[in-house]
């Protein structure tokens, strides 16, 4: 009976041992990982804000392109319109 003693009293001290150890060392850790993530997260941030300036920038172009073109037409089918008018068509 004393040796399965001595082991039960083992694997509680063990368990123990390795506890402390893990409260000890895990913040050290999990403030590693936090100051990653929080580098990764404004990496991302700033890389997000560049591209929607981009985008932003793109739809701004396409709107204005798209704008030109529409008072270009509008102005042709007047012109057309005045043609027309006077051909008697």
């Amino acid at each position: 009976m004393k040796r399965g003693g001595s082991f039960f009293w083992g694997v509680i001290l063990g368990t123990m041992a390795g506890l402390i150890m893990g409260i000890l060392l895990a913040p050290k850790k999990e403030e590693k990982i936090k100051n990653i993530l929080e580098k990764k997260t404004e990496e991302l941030r700033d890389n997000l804000q560049g591209i929607s300036k981009k985008i932003g920038r793109k739809v701004h172009q396409i709107k204005s392109d798209f704008e030109a073109r529409w008072k270009k037409n509008k102005i042709e089918k007047e012109k057309m319109d005045q043609v027309e008018d006077e051909l008697g068509t």
